[in-house]
C-alpha cells in the first residue's frame, strides 16, 4: 500500500443516551482493539446524513455505553476524497454516525498530520494520549 496523507484527530467523544446506539462500545486502545470501530463522521459544515469514513484507532476507556464519554483518535481513510478533513479546528463538533444514526458527537482536542498506514512508532504515541491524563 502506497502512503496516503492524512491526519489524526483527538476528540471528546459523547455517545447519546437515547436515539443512538443500544449496547456499548467494546473500547480501549490495546493492539487488538485498535482500527476494530469503523464509524462514519458528519463534519463541521456538513449537511445531515453526509457523512465520511474515520476508523477509531482507540478510545480512552473500555465498554461506553450511551450517555457516557470517552476520549478517542481517529483517522480519516480518504482525505483525498472529503478535503474538509484539513479545514477542521479545534474545538469544532464532529457528528458519529453508524449507518443513518446520528449516535454521538466528538469534540475535537488537537489534529496531526500522519500517513496511512500509520508508522508503529506514531501508532503507540497516538494510543499514549488515550492513556495521558485528559489536560495533556
Amino acid at each position: 500500500m502506497n502512503p496516503t496523507n492524512t491526519l489524526a484527530l483527538g476528540i471528546n467523544l459523547h455517545l447519546f443516551r437515547s436515539g443512538g446506539r443500544q449496547s456499548a462500545l467494546l473500547g480501549g486502545h490495546t493492539p487488538g482493539n485498535r482500527f476494530t470501530y469503523r464509524p462514519n463522521w458528519g463534519l463541521p459544515g456538513w449537511a445531515a446524513g453526509e457523512q465520511t469514513a474515520a476508523p477509531v484507532l482507540g478510545f480512552s476507556r473500555q465498554n461506553i455505553s450511551p450517555g457516557q464519554s470517552s476520549r478517542a483518535v481517529i483517522v480519516p481513510l480518504f482525505p483525498d476524497e472529503a478535503p474538509a478533513w484539513f479545514t477542521i479546528r479545534i474545538g469544532e463538533e464532529l457528528r458519529l454516525y453508524e449507518g443513518l444514526r446520528i449516535c454521538g458527537k466528538g469534540a475535537v482536542i488537537w489534529t496531526e498530520p500522519t500517513t496511512l498506514p500509520l508508522q508503529t512508532e506514531e501508532e503507540e504515541r497516538f494510543a499514549a494520549w488515550l492513556t495521558a491524563p485528559p489536560n495533556e
